[in-house]
């Protein structure tokens, strides 16, 4: 019969599973160096979080070339970076992950463990 921190163990598990929803910032810090620029650089743009960061902006901090371009393809192909409209208006937002929000499912698997040992 597992035990309760073996069920929450595999509940934990579970949801970890799912990798393919953004990125956290302590994976930022793990990044080759030219990703990690380029991902801190929007984390820095105070526009970024709303409207996003427009092409512009990072191709004045970096200068137009093809290792920014290949760096930013690299993110959006990993799912890290949303890019959005059309050239040359093109902006940039980070794809972070969501935080995983309390549902009560571990009150919930606690208090039937605590039932069940009640009842023996």
């Amino acid at each position: 019969m597992p035990g309760l921190y073996d069920r929450l163990q595999n509940q934990l598990g579970d949801e970890d599973d799912d990798k393919s929803s953004g990125i956290t910032p302590l994976d930022i810090a793990d990044l080759p160096e030219h990703q990690r620029r380029v991902m801190l650089t929007l984390l820095r743009d105070p526009r970024s979080t709303s409207d996003g960061t427009t092409e512009e902006t990072l191709v004045k901090k970096f200068g137009e070339t093809d290792e920014l371009f290949g760096t930013l393809d690299e993110l959006i192909s990993a799912g890290w970076l949303i890019s959005m409209g059309e050239p040359p208006r093109i902006r940039y937002k980070i794809n972070l992950r969501r935080k995983r929000g309390s549902s009560g499912s571990m009150w919930a698997s606690l208090s039937d463990y605590l039932n069940e040992n009640d009842n023996s």
